[in-house]
């Protein structure tokens, strides 16, 4: 017999382990803009060539994307974070055995390094933080997505700020020594201790009282309003959407990934523009807490506009440093990038419900995701091509401010065509 769920209830417990495994598995993984610079020094590999870890690991996340919604139906959600975190302590070690002198090895080992962070983030993020909230609430999902994903900006800030200080008295390795098993630490406690599910305690979702009164019917048979993930993949929404995600998932991995190194050949040390990092990565988490709370006071339009032009100032600003250190721009890129983190991946789990509804708002988050990483996959070769070329990163800059701008006008056109909007007028 399943109990009442206001007694006892287990579900923001479930929230604070969703939340830990967010802050281990993405906070952990965003950290390499942190360290590809000491990676390109220690190795003597140039930062071009360094920089395909990225690629490799989207290209992963593109292939695991796929398995992984598969796993989460067949293993549950705890035995997919229970991989992420292990493959994310993993991936540290593979940089650890990096050797100086250029090999071909050491290469291998970051790339190997780079998809291994692939597991992570496909395993033990996003999709599988979505499923465990749709799990526990039908009530309050949004606010406390948005909750969840600020895991990742706080996460990634504490890392980055715990690297920093770390560089003042070891190398890169001891820095993910150090990082390896904490990491391990907080995330198995997490997946053992709070991620659990309603049925296996005896418990329903928060918000079902409602559901089954507002139907006449079980909970089952009445979540919430939303079409089915077929169904939300025929319409051009969805494709929009995907078209969007491209665009600005490409600008927010390149901020992520290349800002601190951009940071350091403008005249900062590795420890400042890990502060610096730290910092916009600590605002970030911020914007994410309350991103919830802000998409149920305003339009959703206004938010994706919010953001991107966000972007486009952060982008601009950055293109315009001319090679030595200026606090003011500084706080301006950290600033507007941190109103912007939203873009880097969190745009199908904050958007897929207001243009969907909640019906299958996390299969469909956890299918666009691999439009997220598609885009993701895209930044690194575009970068490389202008850092070949006379307009170096400046340029590159500029292209992706435009990219935001575009992928807000197509997200824009995806919520104007939504197919809740065409239920909620008949």
């Amino acid at each position: 017999m399943v109990e009442n769920s206001n007694k006892g209830f287990f579900g923001y417990k479930a929230v604070v382990g969703a939340f830990l495994v967010m802050f281990v598995n993405l906070g952990v993984c965003t950290t390499l803009g942190v360290f590809l610079a000491s990676l390109a020094e220690y190795s003597e590999w140039d930062l071009g060539t360094v920089g395909y870890i990225g690629t490799v690991n989207t290209i992963g996340n593109i292939v695991l994307s796929i398995v992984a919604v598969k796993s989460l139906e067949k293993l549950g959600v705890r035995k997919t974070m229970l991989i992420s975190i292990i493959c994310c302590a993993a991936h540290m070690c593979f940089y650890c055995m990096v050797q100086p002198g250029r090999t071909t090895m050491s290469l291998i080992f970051m790339y190997i390094a780079g998809f291994l962070a692939s597991f992570s983030i496909t395993f033990g993020t996003h999709a599988a933080c979505s499923t465990v909230i749709a799990k526990w609430f039908i009530e309050k999902r949004e606010h406390l997505t948005g909750i969840v994903f600020s895991g990742a900006g706080f996460g990634a800030a504490i890392w980055v700020f715990l690297a920093g200080q770390l560089f003042k008295v070891t190398d890169y390795k001891g820095c993910y020594r150090v990082i390896i098993i904490l990491t391990l630490v907080i995330g198995l406690a997490a997946i053992f201790l709070l991620v659990k599910e309603p049925e296996k305690l005896g418990q329903k979702p928060l918000g079902w009282e409602k559901a089954e009164k507002a139907s006449g019917d079980s909970v089952e048979a009445a979540e919430l309003p939303g079409i089915e993930k077929a169904s939300a993949m025929k319409t051009p929404s969805f494709w929009l959407l995907a078209a969007a995600l491209l665009c600005v998932c490409s600008a927010g991995s390149t901020f992520m990934a290349y800002s601190p190194a951009w940071w350091q050949q403008n005249g900062w040390s590795a420890t400042a523009a890990s502060n610096w990092d730290a910092l916009y990565l600590l605002l970030s988490g911020f914007v994410l807490l309350f991103v919830g709370k802000i998409l149920s006071k305003v339009k959703v339009s206004v938010f994706v506009i919010g953001v991107c032009v966000a972007y486009a100032v952060a982008a601009i600003v950055s293109s315009m440093m001319n090679g030595s250190p200026v606090a003011m721009m500084m706080i301006l890129i950290v600033l507007f990038g941190a109103l912007a983190y939203p873009l880097s991946a969190s745009i199908p789990g904050l958007m897929g419900q207001s243009i969907f509804g909640a019906k299958d708002a996390a299969a469909i988050s956890a299918t666009l995701m691999t439009a997220v990483y598609l885009g993701q996959a895209l930044y690194n070769p575009i970068v490389a091509r202008f850092l070949a070329s006379p307009g170096g990163f400046p340029a590159a800059w500029r292209f992706f401010a435009g990219a935001a701008l575009l992928g807000m006008v197509l997200i824009l056109a995806a919520i104007a065509m939504s197919p809740m909007n065409k239920k909620q007028a008949k």
